[in-house]
């Protein structure tokens, strides 16, 4: 998924959590992936493409006894019960989005009831959505990974635009056999005697004469 549509799932889905929160959070987990299934001590050899893969691939690991995550938000198999998300729910992208937020809402609250910070405690709450504890998301970088996913997505917007290329001349058109010319148009203004091809020979045109424009050239 786009970030556009990102940001506007996040505000419908997650209306607790600020969307550029949501959204670092869940470009970090999946990549935007709703079919993406994350193996603790392993890795998928690729990642579902659809609903039917994805639904296979969990019931292949949970048979295997493999601990797992799943959906955009990747929430772990060991929350899919409590917010209902059995089967093909699992997998869809605003309930899957409004569990991961209120794991996160909780992790949160948890980080202030210490006494830190907004942002520290923010950044505490990452690491523990990430593992239960205010620690690991720190020591393993994933904190720093959605932070930097912020910034990341950030940037363009404090790039200066570069303006569209505006056409402001007229394209000509070449005929494709003769007598296709459209009748001219009796001209308005004075008649141009000549093309900027013919600039180098202007000195061969008497004043009254008219020379027959190039058709590789742009006609004024």
């Amino acid at each position: 998924m786009i970030s556009a549509d990102l940001l506007m799932l996040m505000a419908q889905c997650a209306p607790g959590i600020h969307p550029v929160t949501m959204q670092a959070v869940v470009r970090t987990e999946s990549g935007g992936n709703p079919y993406a299934i994350g193996v603790v001590g392993g890795h998928l050899a690729r990642q579902p493409r659809t609903l039917d893969e994805a639904l296979a691939t969990v019931d292949a690991l949970a048979r295997a006894g493999w601990n797992y995550s799943v959906g955009l938000a990747q929430v772990n198999r060991s929350h899919l019960a409590d917010y209902g998300l059995t089967g093909a729910a699992a997998f869809d992208v605003c309930r899957n989005v409004q569990a991961g937020a209120d794991i996160l809402a909780r992790c949160y609250a948890r980080a202030v009831s210490r006494g830190h910070p907004g942002q520290v405690a923010l950044r505490d709450g990452l690491s523990c959505y990430y593992s239960g504890n205010f620690q690991t998301g720190y020591r393993t970088g994933y904190v720093q990974r959605v932070v930097m996913s912020v910034a990341q997505a950030s940037a363009p917007d404090r790039l200066p635009t570069v303006p569209a290329i505006e056409a402001r001349e007229a394209i000509p058109v070449i005929p494709t056999r003769e007598g296709t010319e459209p009748h001219a148009r009796r001209p308005t203004g004075p008649v141009r005697t000549s093309s900027a091809g013919d600039a180098n020979e202007a000195d061969t045109h008497t004043p009254d004469a008219v020379s027959t424009p190039d058709n590789n050239a742009v006609v004024f």
